[in-house]
């Protein structure tokens, strides 16, 4: 029963892991998207998509940043 209860808290650090490898493609992915439409309906082709990929990056490491901080201060409570 114990080595069930470890393999379980083992996948819950590979999946909150894997959350926060996810985090930065996807806030650029989100970024590009949102910029590339604005681009195409008001004609500023390049310049929002370029804007919106910035921003999109800071947010995502931004966000990196904080979800490692947390995952770490959590893990050294453990």
């Amino acid at each position: 029963m114990k080595e069930n209860n470890s393999s379980r808290v083992s996948f819950k650090k590979i999946a909150e892991l894997s959350s926060l490898g996810l985090m930065l493609p996807s806030s650029i992915a989100v970024g590009l998207f949102i910029g590339y439409q604005l681009d195409k309906l008001l004609g500023t082709r390049p310049w929002l998509l370029v804007l919106f990929f910035c921003l999109g990056a800071a947010s995502g490491f931004f966000s990196l940043i904080r979800g490692l901080k947390k995952y770490f201060d959590k893990d050294k409570d453990s």
